[in-house]
């Protein structure tokens, strides 16, 4: 080595440590070595368990609807047991090149591990660079422990804690019941194979995962690939790609590294519309005059509405699945007479109105023939414009990958949603492109299908930039890949069932919204009350509506949806009960705005996630690690939701710290680590402050003007 280089070379018998800046290498004999960054090992290799695996497969990939089915056979698979270390490159640089003697040259695997300069926001960094000679297969292990906890993923709904479980990377609807040996999904599976999908699908996969070891892998894949837990001694990730880069990431603790994560990935305003805070999002359908009649309703009976969401807006089409939205973004009429000027006069009461869009246009709409004839629609393998069935009617997709159909859609969000003064929408679905779809500027299907939803992302984020609005109209969206963290504004958790099922309905929406959180992205809220309505199977009753709508309370933004079928839903306008019910709860959440906004901006400065797991601030704590249907909104504020019918009192747990419960007249101080049974009858959702808080007289005010 070089003189004056860091690195040092110490060789007892056997035993050999490299350490180069913070990657520290060991090889106690041929063929086996483990190879540490910040003192955490990231790769451990020996004969017996090698670290990297290559092969070949066939997949099928049959959709329906934006459910995917993917059926593969893996029929080789090579273990590349000898790996020949190259020490040139040292003190920066770990090459290695592994290969298994029965197949080499032909198939080999070239990596390395090179640290790169101090990040401002990562206590290290390294690029890992994986290359395949001969297959098109790559299994790739980072070392891992039975103790050892992994978070992230994207947007997961069941688990959490993601050791144990495999998660394909591949965009698509989440599935009805999501639950291969619950009752319902096998219903749903019967009639419609795929549609009730698995613990796994989600609307927003990311290659991304933290482990309890303080680093970070930021995969840049973005073809099909499977994140593998499910081995003690492996993480494993397994990609359809000749080539493979993962970001390493380390930090101090935890919240250190989320908040570096957080920051490296999204792009989020330091504050949000200012209109937001006024209440409730509360969502109505069925023309002008159904929208003012349950508005006036709404206030008659106390309740803060900061603005009224017509997803219908232009227009609405009759299917199997129940009323659908027409897809054709410009505004209805005969619907919606007057709406350019009930808007107007809305906002004069500061009271907004929202829209829908998503980047589909219905065949029966003039939209359609229009992108159709600019050539600004994906193909198929014929040339043809692709005409995908979305659920009773077909519709066009736009090809993002086109520029000039980039910015045509942008200018449709520009006049006919933002222009017409629309002051939020919902940007929906990204999730369904098919892997025989043709893009202009994408030769390869499978990887422009998990870039559609960050294509689509980045064009309402074109659309916001170009009009100035960023801080004034607030999109929110379900689907995404790695990369759309940098255009969003918000996100929202899809179609949850009307239901207290904990792997689809409300206690799933919490942990779609932890997981994201430690995923890059940290403003996230749900459909109060959930959305996926069956008849005779699945409706909603009134008790989950407002147990839903109590933990929104304590989430960035509050916002109703009436369903897919909204007459077999019950409503907040139900009736008068409800209404008064429901009113409270929107007052409580404008009660909080001050709070709110020093939530968003520490998502905004910080990378704090605006709801986050409790271990993230308590990570000496053991037993918060455990915790995935409770989270801090903010430092300050423990939410507890009720996930379970006729609940009168519910067990908490409190890491360590002060907590005074909000509801306690007494305001008894709790000491934690403690789990303590307290009163959940309907309308207090347990909710606990700290004690040295400053923010204790605001929630001494609300308990003091709210408290049942």
């Amino acid at each position: 080595m070089a003189p004056g280089l860091r690195s040092e070379l110490h060789c007892v018998l056997i035993c050999c440590i490299v350490t180069v800046n913070s990657l520290t290498l060991t090889y106690p004999f041929y063929n086996k070595f483990t190879l540490f960054i910040d003192d955490k090992p990231l790769l451990d290799h020996n004969i017996g368990d090698p670290v990297v695996a290559v092969g070949r497969s066939q997949i099928n990939y049959t959709e329906d609807q934006g459910n995917f089915i993917i059926s593969e056979d893996v029929y080789e698979k090579i273990e590349l047991s000898t790996c020949d270390i190259d020490e040139s490159g040292m003190p920066d640089l770990f090459k290695a090149t592994c290969y298994s003697i029965d197949y080499f040259p032909e198939v080999s695997v070239d990596f390395a591990v090179e640290e790169k300069a101090d990040s401002e926001l990562f206590r290290k960094t390294a690029i890992v660079n994986i290359t395949v000679v001969g297959r098109d297969r790559l299994w790739f292990r980072l070392a891992s422990n039975s103790t050892e906890k992994i978070y992230g993923a994207g947007e997961q709904f069941t688990y959490l804690n993601l050791k144990g479980h495999e998660f394909p990377m591949w965009i698509r609807e989440q599935g009805v019941g999501r639950n291969l040996s619950s009752p319902l999904t096998e219903i749903v599976e019967t009639g419609s194979p795929g549609a009730g999908g698995d613990y796994h699908t989600t609307y927003y996969p990311a290659p991304i995962f933290l482990s309890t070891w303080n680093y970070v892998i930021l995969g840049k894949q973005e073809r099909y690939s499977i994140l593998n837990f499910t081995s003690s001694t492996r993480k494993e990730i397994y990609v359809h790609d000749k080539q493979l880069m993962l970001n390493v990431g380390t930090a101090t603790n935890l919240m250190e590294l989320v908040g570096a994560i957080n920051r490296e990935m999204s792009v989020i305003p330091p504050t949000l519309p200012e209109w937001i805070y006024n209440g409730a999002i509360v969502a109505v359908q069925g023309g002008t005059q159904n929208m003012l009649d349950k508005l006036q309703q709404c206030l008659d009976n106390g309740v803060n509405v900061s603005a009224i969401w017509i997803q219908d807006w232009a227009g609405k089409i009759e299917t199997p699945f129940g009323y659908r939205v027409f897809w054709n973004w410009r505004w209805n009429e005969e619907l919606y007479p007057g709406l350019d000027s009930v808007i107007f006069d809305l906002a004069q009461q500061g009271i907004q109105v929202a829209a829908y869009i998503n980047p589909h246009l219905n065949v029966e709409g003039d939209l359609f023939v229009e992108a159709d004839n600019l050539g600004y629609l994906l193909k198929n393998d014929k040339g043809e414009t692709y005409r995908q069935d979305f659920g009773g009617f077909l519709a066009g997709t736009l090809d993002f990958s086109n520029p000039l159909a980039k910015q045509w859609y942008a200018e449709l969000i520009k006049k006919n949603i933002i222009g017409f003064g629309f002051k939020g929408f919902m940007a929906d679905f990204g999730e369904y492109t098919p892997v025989d779809a043709v893009a202009t500027n994408s030769p390869d299907p499978y990887q422009f299908h998990n870039l559609l939803p960050v294509l689509w992302a980045s064009t309402v984020r074109l659309a916001l930039e170009q009009t100035g609005t960023l801080s004034s109209v607030l999109p929110w969206a379900r689907s995404g890949f790695t990369g759309a963290q940098s255009f969003h504004s918000m996100m929202w958790a899809g179609d949850q069932n009307v239901d207290w099922s904990m792997s689809d309905g409300l206690p799933s929406s919490i942990v779609a919204a932890l997981s994201l959180g430690l995923s890059g992205f940290g403003l996230s809220h749900s459909d109060i009350g959930g959305y996926t309505t069956l008849n005779g199977i699945l409706t909603r009753s009134e008790e989950l509506l407002l147990r839903w709508a109590e933990y929104s309370v304590f989430t960035p933004l509050m916002r109703t949806h009436e369903g897919n079928k909204p007459e077999l839903n019950h409503q907040i306008y139900s009736t008068n009960e409800t209404l008064k019910s429901f009113a409270r709860l929107s007052a409580i959440y404008t009660s909080l705005t001050p709070y709110h906004k020093e939530v968003v901006s520490q998502v905004a400065t910080f990378g704090i996630p605006a709801m986050s797991p409790l271990f993230l601030h308590h990570a000496e704590d053991i037993d918060s690690f455990d915790i995935q249907y409770q989270y801090l909104y903010g430092s300050d504020l423990l939410v507890a939701p009720v996930l379970h019918p006729s609940k009168t009192n519910q067990e908490v747990y409190l890491p360590p710290g002060r907590w005074i419960h909000l509801w306690d007249n007494d305001q008894k101080v709790f000491e934690g680590p403690v789990s303590v049974n307290v009163d959940a009858t309907m309308g207090k959702t347990p909710v606990f402050f700290r004690d040295n808080s400053k923010w204790i007289s605001l929630f001494h005010d609300i308990r003091n003007r709210f408290n049942l």
